[in-house]
């Protein structure tokens, strides 16, 4: 746990992890695959309340934009009545 907060400060801040020779450590694709797997797993709940918070702000948004449509719809429908009318 404190290696993994370390190890993603270092990252945050552009360093990478080296081996012994000084080289950059590299994960194949297997490894990188079961860090993401867990990454996942840990921060299922994270994930499920972004997705519904951004979800519903979505909803929002849309729903308001609807009755702005709306709004200026029957606006622009009682401008022409009343034009027709003259």
């Amino acid at each position: 746990e404190k290696e993994e907060f370390i190890y993603s400060r270092l990252k945050a801040k552009g360093l990478e992890i080296r081996d012994d020779t000084g080289k950059k450590a590299t994960l194949n694709a297997e490894e990188m695959a079961d860090f993401y797997k867990d990454f996942l797993s840990k921060n299922f709940r994270k994930h499920m309340q972004y997705n519904r918070d951004w979800y519903k702000r979505n909803f929002t948004i849309t729903f308001l934009m609807g009755q702005v449509a709306l709004v200026r719809a029957l606006r622009w429908l009682r401008w022409k009545k009343k034009k027709v009318g003259d």
